[in-house]
């Protein structure tokens, strides 16, 4: 018997039917997606209104209360200066700490018009976390679109996205921008790139792995150059504004950031020498405590977890030597980030140019000259979630992610404590 042919136009019933299927899969993964960052959303939301009611989160200098009501440690810290840039503007004729501060969230709250500029905030934050969660799911190298997203909502510090701050907006433009040049869309790619560029300065960063991905030196150029393009016509705009062709750096070293960038460096001998003198013998025991440590574990479990272990106890060590909490705070991520940026890394070919991308957003952080911040800034390194996502199967135990759950409600109990 002949086969009847399809006419023109005609989607064959079996094809048909491939599609339905990968249609569901996919609403399927979404509706995983928002679930995820629902039960994240609520969580935060409970935990700073909890920590607020309770006592927990103060605000001993009543700077911030006046906000949106339980919910105003969102608006701690530099949500002031970006309030202030958006009031008054740019100083023009001269430098100074406003630009430090990249347009795009000033000019989101100067356009909230009638609407309480932090109730915009508010919105535009919700609605880009968000954008945020389903671009880092969507973009997924590994399709493990679900496991993504659990990943983010679980990262130390993840609680940040929220504050009116416009890190937020940089996440969810670069995972887009990620998404559609993976889709084969760079002239998009190009443009929401752009949009992270314009709210942090290392929004650029995204041009990176944009570069390598996008298929062809017209599309290369195209996807790269719209955050690049971005960034520079920042500076050229501060540079206008202020006189000063440097004068997002120069506000970048005033000593009220408390940054020394990579000369802390020198300092390390020093303080070496320095423990070496004092606690000498108890430092040597406790490295020969620690390699037979480590040497037992490698015997009985192999070596990656002789590896693992003995990296937590240096970090260990090293974190004893943190001068405040807050820095201890912030090197724990910091000593989370850098193992989770190795598995990146070996992952494969498919992975390294996201690998690249995220090694940069963290080295520049953590080469800034200080600490301080790092958890929030290191969000924008969105490649990391993927990491947990798809790497060695420890990283998803249900215990990691307790872990990390408790430690993301500790965090955020010190809001009003410590800068974000």
């Amino acid at each position: 018997m002949a086969q009847r042919v399809p006419a023109v136009g005609e989607v064959p019933a079996r094809q048909d039917f491939r599609g339905r299927i990968a249609a569901s899969v996919e609403g399927h993964a979404f509706l995983a997606v928002g679930a995820v960052w629902v039960v994240w959303l609520a969580a935060v939301f409970g935990v700073v209104i909890g920590g607020v009611e309770a006592g927990a989160i103060t605000d001993p200098l009543h700077s911030w209360a006046h906000y949106a009501g339980s919910l105003w440690p969102l608006f701690t810290w530099d949500y002031g200066w970006y309030h202030a840039v958006a009031v008054s503007g740019y100083p023009d004729g001269q430098g100074g700490p406003f630009y430090a501060f990249f347009p795009l969230w000033p000019l989101i709250l100067r356009a909230s018009g009638s609407i309480p500029d932090w109730a915009a905030a508010l919105g535009v934050v919700i609605a880009a976390s968000g954008l945020a969660f389903l671009g880092v799911a969507v973009a997924s190298p590994s399709g493990q679109r679900r496991r993504a997203a659990v990943a983010l909502a679980c990262w130390p510090g993840s609680f940040m996205l929220l504050l009116a701050y416009p890190d937020v907006l940089a996440l969810a433009a670069a995972a887009w921008a990620a998404a559609l040049v993976l889709r084969g869309r760079p002239y998009l790619a190009g443009a929401i790139g752009a949009v992270a560029a314009l709210a942090r300065p290392t929004g650029f960063l995204i041009a990176i792995p944009l570069l390598l991905v996008a298929q062809g030196p017209r599309a290369r150029a195209v996807a790269a150059g719209g955050p690049i393009a971005a960034a520079v016509a920042v500076q050229i705009y501060f540079w206008q504004r202020s006189g000063d062709f440097l004068a997002f750096f120069h506000a970048q070293e005033l000593p009220i950031w408390h940054r020394n960038g990579p000369s802390r460096f020198s300092k390390w001998p020093g303080h070496v020498a320095h423990a070496f003198s004092v606690h000498a013998w108890l430092l040597i025991g406790g490295a020969l405590a620690g390699g037979v440590l480590v040497a037992i574990v490698a015997r009985r479990f192999g070596r990656w977890y002789a590896g693992a272990f003995g990296y937590a106890l240096v970090a260990a060590a090293l974190l004893l030597g943190a001068q405040s909490t807050q820095a201890r705070i912030e090197s724990v991520v910091l000593a989370i980030a850098v193992p989770i940026l190795g598995v990146l890394w070996w992952l494969g070919p498919r992975y390294r140019p996201w690998a690249l991308f995220a090694t940069a957003v963290v080295g520049v952080s953590f080469f800034s000259g200080t600490v301080t911040s790092f958890a929030r800034q290191a969000l924008f390194a969105f490649p990391l979630y993927w990491a947990v996502a798809d790497g060695p199967r420890p990283l998803r135990h249900p215990l990691v992610a307790a872990v990390a759950v408790a430690a993301n409600v500790a965090f955020a109990l010190t809001l009003a404590k410590y800068a974000p």
